[in-house]
């Protein structure tokens, strides 16, 4: 993609739920979005492997803060794990480490092997992931030749729906829907199924079709990208052009997602309470906009505020501002402590 300079539009702040083609990394996308808006400030909220498709949460402008929040959600997945070889990577991306042949009616076991992925896991990550090891990604020490030793992380299978068990040849290809905690990498649940019936197995597809309460079936959701390699202009390994293909110009494109942004009040997953134009100026909501504690009940929020949850987000109209806050019960009393304020910046005159 040619270059598109522009000064940052400070008004320009939300959250994307893009559909990410297969290909391209999640930055690739990141990168492609900073392009067609003209912005600086954008980044994922939760990374998707190159192979994957789906469900990618973007935050643009000052709606990156909130990316602590979005990040930490389920996520709901399609997969296609395959029985019968083991890769480098834990996918069909990596080189071939073992193969053997899935020994007839072995299909019979799938089904109580899926069964056992459920619930609470203690898994290693995969070699070739972005967790850092001693100030390295993984992957890029496993590229190089070492081997970097991960231990094992906590990993939640919330529920797991069975597909097709299908044989191919010598291997057997095992479809399966599941939701997940954070911090769950598919590829581990793959290699954890291949043990449960003694075979070698990779992950050889994923799709992700939601990300905490957002899923793709919003009309507001970024479909139909395409992604293209293509030589890189300067001497460097070959890049992905990525593209709208129902929007033939750049200014069509970026009309296209500033439609499709989510304002961060509709964003957030937790409760919201909205302040109406005349409660803003008082001096309790100037307080929690400017990042300060506030003591409960303070005659200056509105009420009823949410009962039973231990954080919440106030929209302030001005601006508009989002406060996400916490709720402390502690000694003298409940206390709402502000962890992020999401203010866009001012537009110069």
């Amino acid at each position: 993609m040619s270059s598109r300079r522009r000064a940052d539009d400070p008004t320009l702040h939300g959250v994307l739920l893009v559909d990410k083609p297969k290909g391209p990394t999640s930055h690739d996308v990141v990168a492609w979005v900073r392009w067609v808006l003209g912005l600086r400030r954008v980044g994922h909220c939760g990374t998707l492997d190159p192979a994957a498709t789906g469900m990618l949460v973007v935050g643009v402008g000052a709606a990156t803060k909130l990316a602590p929040f979005l990040t930490g959600q389920d996520k709901g997945y399609r997969a296609c794990f395959m029985l019968g070889a083991s890769t480098t990577t834990a996918d069909a991306q990596g080189e071939l480490v073992e193969e053997r042949p899935c020994p007839p009616g072995c299909e019979a076991d799938v089904p109580a092997a899926l069964a056992a992925l459920c619930g609470a896991q203690s898994l290693p990550p995969p070699a070739y992931s972005a967790i850092h090891v001693e100030g390295q990604r993984a992957h890029a020490l496993a590229r190089a030749g070492q081997a970097p030793v991960l231990d094992a992380r906590p990993m939640t299978v919330h529920a797991l729906t069975p597909g097709r068990v299908t044989r191919r040849g010598d291997r057997i290809e095992v479809e399966a829907t599941m939701l997940v905690s954070k911090g769950t990498y598919v590829r581990s649940l793959a290699e954890a199924l291949g043990r449960h019936l003694g075979l070698p197995a990779h992950l050889s597809a994923l799709h992700r079709t939601r990300s905490g309460a957002f899923d793709l079936e919003d009309s507001r959701a970024v479909t139909g990208l395409v992604a293209q390699r293509v030589e890189s202009e300067r001497s460097g390994p070959p890049r992905w052009r990525i593209g709208l293909p129902s929007c033939e110009t750049p200014e069509a494109t970026a009309e296209h997602l500033r439609a499709r942004l989510l304002m961060p009040s509709e964003a957030v997953p937790m409760p919201v309470l909205r302040v109406s134009d005349d409660e803003c100026g008082n001096r309790a909501m100037q307080r929690l906009a400017a990042g300060q504690v506030l003591s409960l009940p303070d005659p200056g929020l509105p009420e009823p505020y949410p009962a039973g949850v231990d954080r919440l987000a106030v929209a302030l109209p001005r601006g508009p501002a989002l406060v996400v806050a916490r709720l402390d019960e502690s000694p003298p009393g409940t206390r709402l402590r502000p962890e992020r304020v999401v203010v866009p910046p001012t537009p110069h005159p």
